[in-house]
């Protein structure tokens, strides 16, 4: 009775021992195919490829930037990015700092540089911006792809410095 409680004891140890080593190796797989990503969303919204961005979004997903409403849904976020892409140039760098996985899910730390010159069709006295972040970005395996469910950007900038843009 005895050598079966410690049996039970030690395969108890051994599959809890076992789970960090395997949710690291998948949030390490997790992360690569997250940051290729990144890299071709880096390359489709400097390219205005609108749709390409948004076919990483799932249908139902959630942007979320600094001082504005949400984007819901694929289709709002291609909406708006393809009219904002039009009125300048836009310069998007994106740091991955951790992924953790477990499963179909996923969660993305990281930070963000987003630099935007106006161009012809700008909005009269739009200025050049420049932009510093945070953000946390949710993963989710559909169908055998990984699609954003939701996206949260958090600039640094001050709030003095966003007034003084303003004027």
């Amino acid at each position: 009775m005895h050598s079966l409680s410690r049996l039970r004891l030690l395969c108890l140890l051994l599959v809890v021992g076992c789970q960090p080593q395997a949710v690291d190796d998948e949030s390490a797989a997790v992360r690569q195919i997250i940051e290729a990503y990144n890299a071709n969303l880096v390359r489709w919204y400097e390219a205005g490829q609108m749709d390409s961005v948004a076919s990483v979004f799932a249908a139902g997903a959630r942007q979320m930037g600094s001082n504005t409403e949400p984007l819901v849904g694929r289709e709002a976020i291609r909406d708006f990015w393809s009219q904002v892409a039009g009125l300048g140039t836009w310069t998007f760098e994106i740091r991955t700092e951790e992924v953790t996985a477990y499963g179909p899910v996923a969660v993305e730390r990281g930070t963000y540089t987003l630099d935007f010159e106006p161009g012809a069709a700008a909005l009269p006295g739009m200025a050049a911006s420049a932009d510093t972040g945070n953000y946390l970005v949710e993963w989710r395996l559909e169908d055998g792809r990984w699609l954003i469910v939701t996206d949260v950007a958090a600039s640094q900038r001050s709030v003095e410095s966003l007034c003084a843009q303003q004027q």
